[in-house]
This record gives structure tokens, sequence and C-alpha cells, in this order.
């Protein structure tokens, strides 16, 4: 019990260093429309949000085949492909049931839904406050005055 707690922690201490990377990039990339609020029309604040929202679900991508490949390393599953479906219904929380972890190791899987609850958590904080930047009552208002 205590290597698998081990090593789960170690997988997500790394996939929230890799989110941590795409929230910095993401931000990065995004600080000019972010503070230049007034200047951009609503379309062009929508096609930037689409563009965090692409990011982070290339993020959410990347840190569930991380998962995936530490089934496979630890020799869980039987081949990538399913170690990847069974991370993907595991960190969003969907849980089928089809394909599961021997018992050894299915602290495990609990520990990267709690994982992915976190990381659409925080996900779901940074799109929360985008939005509030942009579509803010006064970022409306102009919206409404132009033609």
């Amino acid at each position: 019990m205590l290597h698998q707690i081990v090593t789960a922690t170690g997988v997500l201490l790394t996939t929230i260093f890799i989110h941590g990377l795409a929230v910095m990039l993401l931000f990065r990339i995004g600080r000019g429309p972010l503070t230049d609020t007034g200047k951009l029309p609503a379309y062009m604040r929508l096609g930037v949000s689409c563009f965090f929202v692409t990011g982070f679900v290339i993020a959410h991508i990347i840190e569930i085949m991380v998962w995936a490949a530490a089934y496979r390393l630890a020799g869980e599953l039987h081949n990538f492909e399913e170690a990847v479906y069974f991370s993907a219904i595991t960190f969003a929380t969907i849980g089928y049931g089809d394909v599961t972890l021997s018992p050894e190791w299915r602290l495990a899987s609990a520990i990267e839904g709690v994982n992915g609850i976190l990381l659409f958590g925080w996900t779901t904080a940074f799109l929360f406050k985008v939005s509030e930047i942009w579509f803010s009552r006064r970022a409306a208002q102009q919206d409404v005055a132009q033609p």
C-alpha cells in the first residue's frame, strides 16, 4: 500500500507541476489581451477564451497520459491505449468500471480521481477569472455601445 501511495503522490505532484506550467504559459500569452479589455471586441475575447480552453484541454490530456504511463510502468494494464482510457475515465471521475486495476493499485486510481477534480477546479477558476475580467459590466456596456 505504501508503494502505491508514494508512486501516486509522485504522479500527482508531476501533474500539478504540468498544470502550473500550463497556467503560467497561458497567462503569459494572454496577459496582453487580459490587460487591454476595453480595446478588444467581444468576438476577439471569445476567440482568446477558446485558445485558453484549448490549452487547458491539451494540458489535461498530457496529465492523463502521465497517469497512463505510470500504470503501464507498474504493469497494471495490457497496453497504453487501455491505460489512457482507464486514466481518462478515472481523471474525469466517470469511472465506468469496465477496466479496473488490481487490488494492489486501486488506491492509486482514487488518488488520480482526486487529482482530476483538483486540476479541473484549477482550470475552472482560471477560466472564470478570465471571463470575469473580459465580460465585466464595463466591457459588456462597451460591446453594446459599439455597432
